[in-house]
């Protein structure tokens, strides 16, 4: 969803930090793989996994909108499969200091991909 609004290396660390999401809580879980297969088909064609560290991502993303873009992402993939692990939850908050986001910042981000998952299963039992 917020793919877009980050460059083809940015994209490229985006599916990167999603496997190292998916996996944090010690388990390979295909809903979050799905997700990490949707991320890569609605990135750009030149596209590819791209290894950072976490020193180097305040330097590839330099923009509030990036940011936010890119962690909204890593949550997504974190409650995917409708567990929000601690160990991602720890994982993605090293990567919102590293990205100088405050825990207010990322608290709301939280939520609001929460809401989201909550709305797409409400939705699901409307249609029946």
């Amino acid at each position: 969803m917020f793919v877009q609004n980050l460059n083809s290396k940015q994209q490229s660390v985006l599916l990167f930090l999603a496997k190292e999401v998916a996996s944090a809580d010690g388990s390979l879980d295909e809903l979050q793989f799905g997700m990490i297969d949707i991320l890569k088909a609605q990135s750009n064609s030149d596209v590819n996994e791209l290894t950072v560290s976490l020193d180097e991502l305040s330097s590839l993303f330099t923009t509030e909108r990036e940011k936010c873009s890119l962690l909204l992402e890593l949550i997504g993939v974190a409650h995917a499969n409708a567990e929000y692990h601690s160990n991602e939850k720890s994982l993605i908050a090293k990567y919102a200091k590293a990205l100088s986001l405050s825990n207010e910042k990322l608290a709301n981000l939280e939520k609001w991909v929460e809401k989201q998952f909550a709305l797409s299963k409400e939705v699901e039992n409307l249609l029946g």
